[in-house]
C-alpha cells in the first residue's frame, strides 16, 4: 500500500457514540461524539439499556456525518478497514456499536478490526489534529496508566507492543470513586469535574469533619495494585460527621444518600471532604506509578482516560516523571473521554504490530463485557 492506511473508527463502550477517521500515524482527519451524560444525570449513573438505545440511535448518524465529511476532503473511497469497539465494556452497548459498523463494513467490502476499549485510551497519546503534529510523540517500553470511570490500570508497554498487567484496583475504578463521593455531596453526573472544581477552593491542611486529617488508602497484597472503596466510605462517615451524625455507620448507599439529601453537608465541609478525597486517589495512583517508573528504567509514561484530564493528577504525575528523567504523555482532554478517535489509533497499532488481523465482517463479530489489555479478541 503506497499511501498510509486509513481506518474509519467506531466506539460505543459506555455512553458515548463516537465515530472518527484515522491515518496511520494518528491522524485525525474528521471526528463526532454524542454523550448521554445529560440523560443519565437524573439517575445518577448509566443504565445499560437506555445506553444500548442511543447508541442505535447515533452510530448510523455519527457514521453519515464523518463519511460526508470524508467526501469533502475527498477521501471517501480511500478507507481501508472499520475498527470497533468489541470490549472491554456494556454488553448491550458494545452489540449495537459491532453491529452497525460491521453492517456498514460488509456493504462496503471492507475488513473490521475488533477493538480493545483499554487499549485505545493508551493509544490516544499518540493522536493529534489533521494536518497538525503531536507536542510529543510517545515512546515504546511505557509505563501505561488508564484511570477512568469504569478502570484503573498499570501497565507496562514493550518496544514490540507485547504488554504485561502490572496491577490495577480491586474495587472501585478511580473515577467511579469521584462520581459516588460526588454524588454524597450532591454534585451532579458525572461527579469528577465537579468534584475537582469544588476541592479547588476548599482550606487546605485543617481538621476534616470527623476528627481526620487525610483519608486512608488501603493497602493491597499486590505491588501495584489499588483499593479505593476505603476511601469512599471514609468520605462517607466525614459527610456524616459534617451533618452531625458523627456515630451513623454509612450503611445502604439509598438509606445514606437519602439522609444527605435531605441533610446536605455545608459547602465549607463538601469543599474539604472533595479535596481530602482528590488528594487521596492522586496520592495512591502517583505512589504505584512511581513504583513501576523505578522497576523499568528507560520507560516512558504515558497516562489514558477520563481521569486523565484531572488538572491535578496531571500536575502530580508531570513532576514524578521529571524526578524520573522520564517523558509525561497524556492526550487533550477531548481524548481523555471515550472517543473513536483513540479505537483507530489502537487498531492501526494493533495491525501494524502483528497483534490484530483484518476480519471478514460477514463471519460476524464477538464482543465481550470483559477484555484484558493485550490479550486477544473475543471469540
Amino acid at each position: 500500500m503506497s499511501r498510509e492506511r486509513l481506518i474509519l473508527a467506531v466506539e460505543s463502550s459506555c455512553d458515548e457514540s463516537a465515530v472518527a477517521l484515522v491515518r496511520e500515524g494518528g491522524e485525525v482527519l474528521a471526528e463526532r461524539v454524542a454523550s448521554q451524560s445529560d440523560l443519565h444525570a437524573a439517575t445518577g449513573g448509566v443504565i445499560p439499556e437506555v445506553a444500548a438505545r442511543e447508541h442505535h440511535r447515533w452510530v448510523p448518524k455519527l457514521i453519515g456525518e464523518v463519511m460526508t465529511e470524508a467526501a469533502t476532503l475527498g477521501v471517501a473511497n480511500e478507507i481501508d478497514a472499520v475498527a470497533v469497539t468489541t470490549g472491554p465494556g456494556l454488553i448491550g452497548s458494545l452489540l449495537v456499536g459491532a453491529g452497525v459498523a460491521s453492517a456498514w463494513a460488509w456493504g462496503r467490502g471492507l475488513p473490521v478490526v475488533p477493538t480493545n476499549h483499554l487499549e485505545g485510551h493508551f493509544r490516544a497519546a499518540w493522536l493529534r489534529s489533521a494536518g497538525g503534529s503531536a507536542a510529543s510523540v510517545p515512546t515504546l517500553p511505557a509505563i501505561g496508566l488508564i484511570v477512568s470511570g469504569g478502570h484503573t490500570l498499570l501497565v507496562r508497554v514493550d518496544a514490540d507492543g507485547r504488554s504485561e498487567r502490572l496491577g490495577g484496583t480491586i474495587d472501585d475504578a478511580a473515577g467511579e470513586a469521584f462520581d459516588k463521593i460526588a454524588r454524597l455531596l450532591g454534585l451532579p453526573y458525572p461527579g469528577g469535574a465537579a468534584l475537582s472544581a469544588l476541592a479547588a477552593g476548599a482550606a487546605r491542611g485543617g481538621e476534616l469533619p470527623g476528627g481526620l486529617r487525610r483519608l486512608p488508602v488501603a493497602q493491597t497484597d499486590g505491588e501495584y495494585d489499588l483499593s479505593f472503596s476505603g476511601v469512599k466510605t471514609a468520605a462517607a462517615r466525614m459527610a456524616l460527621a459534617a451533618i452531625g451524625e458523627p456515630a451513623a455507620s454509612p450503611g445502604r448507599a439509598a438509606a445514606l444518600a437519602a439522609t444527605l439529601r435531605e441533610h446536605p453537608v455545608p459547602a465549607a465541609a463538601a469543599a474539604a471532604i472533595a479535596a481530602a478525597a482528590q488528594d487521596a486517589i492522586i496520592a495512591a495512583l502517583v505512589s504505584r506509578v512511581d513504583r513501576a517508573l523505578a522497576a523499568t528504567p528507560g520507560a516512558s509514561l504515558v497516562v489514558g482516560g477520563g481521569v486523565a484530564a484531572n488538572v491535578p493528577l496531571r500536575e502530580a504525575l508531570g513532576t514524578l516523571a521529571a524526578r524520573h528523567g522520564r517523558t509525561l504523555n497524556v492526550p487533550p482532554v477531548r481524548w481523555c473521554t471515550d472517543n473513536a478517535a483513540m479505537i483507530g489509533a489502537a487498531a492501526h497499532a494493533a495491525l501494524r504490530e502483528g497483534r490484530a488481523e483484518l476480519q471478514d465482517p460477514a463471519r460476524g463479530v464477538s464482543v465481550a463485557a470483559s477484555w484484558q489489555f493485550g490479550a486477544g479478541a473475543p471469540a
